[in-house]
């Protein structure tokens, strides 16, 4: 694995934790079930945040970031 892959791959981990404590956070605020469903199913609990994305722009910038680095590195990873 390249250098940069590697490093891609760290900061993806890295966003990724940051991304899920901060999700867990503004469902955990809004409802019990919707941070039990981000607990277990973060995915599925970002969808459900969708129309709400103005009023949560950072999470969804920073699911897009994660999304760039993961994508950055599996293509470096060939």
């Amino acid at each position: 694995m390249p250098p940069v892959a590697a490093l891609s791959l760290v900061v993806t981990l890295v966003l990724g934790a940051v991304l899920w404590i901060y999700l867990l956070r503004v469902c955990f605020a809004d409802s019990t079930l919707l941070g039990i469903i981000a607990l277990f199913l973060p995915p599925l609990a970002l969808l459900s945040l969708l129309p709400q994305w103005k009023s949560h722009r950072q999470l969804f910038a920073l699911a897009l970031g994660v999304l760039g680095c993961i994508s950055i590195a599996a293509i470096l990873a060939n």
